[in-house]
């Protein structure tokens, strides 16, 4: 078999604040097209790694390449055009309407001063009808429910990734947090959704139930107290003893009655 492309390559990156050390050296590789989950305990520097992957905290050591490239050789605009980053908190959207907001997602097509045109519109809009927003786009955002609100954000990502060429990642912390539990399923459906019939797409999310970690992802990436303490195939990770080592608990594992997927518990 052969193996693909790294999409992001991390050499020895580490991040340290205020004299102690939040996410120790990590080396990781991880390939295009496929939907990687970020899990472990509270505090694990799961978000702190997507930070540094969104170019929104710069690593104390090593280095990170994405697409073969530093990242900090990437221009601005030309990275907000492969990689979309929604953040754990959102921003307040100040009445804005559904469509008002997924339009913001073009802004690294045509900056500051350009023209919103033809393109940006049919982006926006495909964007809105793959999140199953079109009864939505003209309700305001704040008068949305929470699993609407953050179909509404994916739908911002999803437009500020249409057109260009390349791969292209989405990362996603904690997405699901705030959410009930039919629209956590929701969601993580459509994410699986678009990285099935998007070619190139990557996914890297972080979630706190392994369950659902197991269910969506392809591989698992697991962290605590700043260290990587394994990784691998969603499936080989749902063991009894690995677990253990992430989550410092008991915890077994049985197969789902109908999917026959792995589900974990705590003994």
């Amino acid at each position: 078999m052969v193996r693909a492309a790294a999409l992001w390559e991390l050499d020895g990156v580490g991040v340290h604040a205020g004299g102690r050390r939040i996410l120790a050296p990590l080396t990781l590789a991880l390939e295009a097209g496929r939907v990687y989950g970020l899990i472990g305990p509270n505090g694990s520097g799961k978000s702190t790694l997507m930070k540094v992957l969104a170019r929104q905290l710069a690593p104390s050591e090593g280095a990170v390449r994405f697409a073969g490239e530093a990242l900090g050789r990437w221009r601005g605009r030309a990275f907000a055009r492969r990689v979309a980053y929604m953040p754990q908190f959102t921003p307040p959207t100040d009445g804005m309407s559904v469509r008002e907001l997924v339009a913001l997602g073009r802004y690294p097509w045509h900056g500051a001063l350009g023209r919103f045109g033809a393109t940006d519109a049919a982006a926006a809009e495909a964007a809105i009808l793959r999140t199953g927003l079109e009864r939505l786009a003209d309700r305001a955002v704040d008068g949305l429910s929470g699993g609407e609100r953050q179909r509404a954000w994916l739908a911002v990502m999803l437009a500020q990734l249409k057109g260009g060429t390349g791969a292209r990642c989405l990362l996603l912390d904690e997405p699901t947090s705030a959410l009930d539990i039919a629209h956590q399923m929701e969601l993580l459906a459509i994410v699986r959704e678009l990285a099935a019939d998007s070619e190139g797409l990557t996914v890297i999310v972080v979630l706190h139930d392994i369950n659902l970690a197991a269910r969506t992802c392809d591989h698992l990436v697991a962290l605590r107290a700043g260290h990587m303490v394994a990784h691998g195939p969603a499936r080989e990770m749902m063991a009894p003893k690995t677990l253990k080592s992430v989550y410092d608990l008991p915890m077994g594992i049985l197969p789902h009655p109908v999917s026959g997927h792995p589900m974990g518990f705590v003994l």
